[in-house]
């Protein structure tokens, strides 16, 4: 427990250092999947400990690890809402940004290098026609031009705007990705330290058996001399009660 405890620590002060690089102006991807990795990996451990404080004996000690358990969900959600927050203020400056930049190059469209040309023929065909006749190039107000340029502004900030929207979806599965194999990683580290005990109980159950035919067969060779033992000394025994029944019989 008391490692479990140590790597929440450890966890925490790790996402809250991420989470003041991302306040910091650092809104990279793979920053904020580290810290998405990093949430989940703290509420497995969160996990783990509240399941091993279920199975201690100990009331006070218990009782502690329920405490230090309260306290990390209460840790984790206060750094999953300090992310999310952080994460759509990341969001909404580039988003400020993106914007920025195309009002600013809307605003510096030149005009199309067609558009003098027929103005300067419109003048001379009004020239031409004589002072009678109204000019056409009067007629046609510079304005005219503005619904071109706006379209071309919504379509790119239509185009902008989807781009953003792609680049969003594009982080959210890098961080189901990151968030995916972190779980992999967990559970091969679970499974090599599942098969390490495994390996360990194998070797003492080998070591056991080894004794045990030991220890077997020195009981036979101990059962082998009492048998020799036990013959020879009734041997002896006949003999002895042969020769006192003929000397003293």
């Amino acid at each position: 427990m008391n490692s479990l405890y140590t790597l929440g620590i450890r966890q925490t002060s790790s996402i809250q250092t991420d989470l003041n690089k991302l306040r910091a102006g650092d809104s990279s991807t793979s920053l904020q999947g580290q810290i998405s990795a990093s949430l989940a990996a703290l509420s497995r451990t969160v996990d783990d400990y509240d399941s091993m404080a279920k199975r201690e004996m100990i009331a006070a000690k218990q009782e502690k690890a329920f405490s230090r358990v309260h306290k990390f969900r209460q840790d984790h959600a206060e750094l999953r809402t300090q992310f999310d927050t952080l994460k759509k203020e990341a969001a909404n400056a580039r988003a400020r940004e993106n914007r920025n930049e195309l009002f600013g190059s809307t605003t510096s469209i030149p005009l199309s290098p067609g558009m003098g040309p027929s103005i300067m023929t419109a003048r001379q065909r009004s020239f031409a026609a004589g002072p009678s006749q109204p000019p056409e190039w009067m007629e046609e107000s510079p304005f005219s031009l503005r619904p071109a340029v706006q379209s071309s502004a919504s379509m790119r900030e239509s185009h902008a705007l989807r781009e953003q929207s792609f680049i969003e979806s594009t982080e959210n599965q890098l961080d189901q990705f990151l968030m995916q194999g972190k779980e992999v990683l967990d559970n091969l580290v679970d499974q090599k330290n599942l098969l390490k005990g495994t390996k360990k109980r194998l070797l003492d159950a080998a070591n056991t058996l080894g004794l045990s035919r030991d220890v077997i067969s020195w009981v036979e060779r101990r059962t082998t001399q009492d048998i020799v033992i036990f013959f020879v000394g009734a041997i002896v025994t006949l003999v002895c009660f042969y020769y006192i029944w003929v000397w003293f019989g």
